[in-house]
């Protein structure tokens, strides 16, 4: 073969690496991502344990989208789903669930916990806003091999909606991501 030949085989090699590594965050593959959620209940079921005023256990469901509010693509305009059981009593106490965001035959499903507090408006209607951290369990399609963690913060909006802003990092298993 001729050096001509061997300097294009060569360049045929490293041509798609240096692809690959352009099209993944150039910090060693971490991503800043951020974005929100706007979710509406599908199923609640309180479980009181007392009288009103006692503690209550909630297994709920919501689903809505997601918006990016970051840099990255990430899961823009995907649907989420949430499972969530909360521990509360007068509107306080912990939460935790999971949320599996849905686009283009790519899921990612997190793991959350938190804290919920409710505090009483100047005219005594019940304000309740929640916020803790998350973890990335799995992924599929262009997100298998993920893994990454961050924060959340969120507010009710009618007795049935929420909103919540989140942000966080992720990172690409080069062993096995997929791009």
């Amino acid at each position: 073969m001729s050096r001509f030949s061997l300097r294009w085989v060569a360049l045929a090699g490293v041509l798609p690496a240096a692809m690959l590594l352009a099209a993944r965050p150039s910090d060693g593959g971490v991503a800043r991502i951020s974005g929100k959620l706007t979710m509406k209940y599908s199923q609640q079921h309180p479980l009181p344990l007392a009288d009103a005023a006692g503690p209550v256990l909630l297994a709920n469901e919501a689903k809505g989208t997601n918006s990016n509010t970051g840099q990255t693509d990430y899961m823009n305009g995907a649907a989420v789903r949430s499972l969530e059981i909360a521990d509360l009593t007068q509107g306080n106490g912990s939460h935790q669930g999971y949320l599996t965001f849905s686009k283009d035959g790519d899921t990612t499903v997190d793991r959350w916990s938190g804290r919920v507090t409710t505090t009483l408006s100047a005219d005594k209607q019940p304000v309740t806003s929640f916020e803790g951290t998350w973890t990335k369990l799995t992924g599929t399609g262009r997100y298998q091999g993920i893994t990454g963690s961050g924060r959340y913060k969120g507010r009710m909006v009618s007795p049935t909606e929420y909103e919540v802003e989140w942000d966080g990092q992720m990172r690409l298993d080069p062993k096995t991501a997929t791009p």
